[in-house]
């Protein structure tokens, strides 16, 4: 019983704690998200050489924006199969994109931030991403389990 609740609740927890860092990074100003930004494209400049530091700052910025709500709807799509024992990816990337709404929408009170149409985009392909990255993860999940069961089988 136990086993089951945990099984349930632990990965709607990691989901709630996403969407908290999630909230907590849109809740920088674009002063710190710059600064924040900016140790990556100093990296991606250091060690790409003649990358433009505006290109480096669209990769860093945009890229973090669809890599956050990749993990985000992976995390929902686990907290759905626990919950109702099926695969739930759209529904998954609909959730996801709907709190990429509640995030943009979060931005217009943050000083120097903004509610930009092109992140909501980018923030539901992450959504997308995220959603077939956990159909295929499932998959090769189940296909090593399907192959121990068997290997077992044989060997009994």
């Amino acid at each position: 019983m136990l086993k089951e609740k945990i099984k349930i609740y632990l990965p709607w927890a990691l989901t709630v704690i996403c969407m908290g860092v999630i909230f907590w990074l849109s809740s920088r100003t674009a002063e710190e998200s710059t600064a924040q930004s900016d140790v990556f494209v100093e990296w991606i400049t250091e060690h790409f050489g003649k990358v433009s530091a505006r290109l480096a700052t669209i990769i860093v910025r945009k890229g973090a924006h669809c890599l956050e709500f990749t993990g985000l709807c992976v995390l929902f799509n686990w907290s759905l199969y626990n919950t109702k024992q099926k695969l739930m990816p759209i529904c998954a990337a609909l959730l996801t994109s709907l709190y990429a709404i509640t995030d943009e929408i979060h931005q217009i009170f943050v000083e120097g931030r903004a509610c930009m149409f092109i992140d909501w985009v980018i923030d539901t392909v992450g959504a997308l991403l995220g959603a077939v990255g956990f159909l295929m993860l499932f998959a090769i999940i189940n296909a090593i389990i399907r192959k121990y069961k068997s290997d077992k089988a044989l060997t009994e």
